[in-house]
């Protein structure tokens, strides 16, 4: 289904404007280009936080209520004024953005498959214009930030599936989009769920622990 799907002549009239999106040039965003032999899941490093409640509620209630949008669209707004603000030179950044990517299949059964369905995409998020500083404090430019950004996400090439069909699958697409500059951050909103204790409750699609949430990656495996 997939093959075929990147060959099609609607995914393949997409190329232009991936090539587009991706630009010329990509500034390192850290000191080096990543090594997979030495750069691996046992040497990275990781950070997390943990945001009041009643912050959480504005985030994934009231914010994308009054912007028409959804949450995943307010921290990517958050995330490019961040690095906008603590890298002045880099208002324009490429991020690779997951999701579940079951899209991609259908009306196919998936209710007897085991694993994890992705898909990725590249969007560019671009902060040149807006006041960082005025937006890190909660000021007007920070509606601004949230619907620039807002605008970028949606702004991707049809449904966004054709990135990787056109990259991976498509022997004619896939080098021009290889030799195009990639994105060196990762973003992925894995949305709100219940949690239970009960014993009793299994459901047909549910999280498999904490290891599920990225525990679980070998540890010499290449860093993304």
């Amino acid at each position: 289904v997939l093959a075929g799907e990147a060959v099609a002549e609607g995914r393949v009239a997409e190329l232009g404007e991936w090539v587009g999106l991706l630009g010329g040039v990509e500034p390192l965003l850290g000191r080096r280009v990543l090594d997979r032999e030495a750069d691996t899941a046992r040497t990275q490093r990781r950070r997390s936080w943990v945001v009041p409640s009643e912050l959480a509620a504005v985030l994934v209630g009231r914010i994308p209520a009054l912007f028409h949008c959804g949450v995943h669209e307010v921290l990517l707004a958050t995330l490019a004024g961040a690095i906008g603000h603590q890298r002045p030179g880099a208002a324009s950044r490429l991020v690779d953005i997951e999701g579940h990517g079951r899209e991609a299949l259908g009306d196919v059964d998936l209710s007897r498959t085991v694993g994890w369905f992705t898909s990725n995409h590249p969007v560019r998020l671009d902060v040149t214009g807006v006041r960082l500083d005025d937006a890190m404090t909660g000021g007007p430019a920070a509606g601004t930030l949230v619907k620039a950004v807002k605008e970028q996400v949606r702004a991707v090439p049809g449904d966004g599936l054709g990135y990787e069909l056109l990259r991976y699958l498509n022997p004619e697409t896939g080098p021009v989009l290889e030799a195009a500059p990639a994105a060196q951050i990762g973003f992925n909103y894995l949305g709100r769920f219940a949690t239970s204790s009960s014993e009793n409750s299994a459901q047909p699609w549910q999280l498999a622990g904490d290891t599920a949430m990225g525990g679980s990656t070998a540890p010499d495996i290449p860093s993304m």
